[in-house]
């Protein structure tokens, strides 16, 4: 599996699914949550990261502050 291939992904042992479709396969990505005090300051790169993850069938995006585990088949 590679790393852009869609995978399952589970929090505290429970199965994700897409709050839209139901699917339960996932591309997952890292998004900044930029604040305009660290912007003004030229500090982006100090502001905490969230852990996206894109809905493989409708493309709907998920965002967790704790980053959830992949399912490895």
């Amino acid at each position: 599996m590679s790393k852009n291939d869609p995978c399952e992904y589970e929090i505290e042992g429970k199965r994700l699914e897409c709050t839209h479709c139901g699917h339960a396969e996932f591309h997952e990505g890292k998004a900044m949550l930029n604040t305009a005090g660290m912007t003004l300051l030229g500090l982006d790169w100090a502001n905490q990261t969230a852990v996206t993850l894109m809905c493989d069938h409708c493309g709907l995006i998920h965002w967790f502050a704790k980053p959830p585990k992949a399912k490895m088949e």
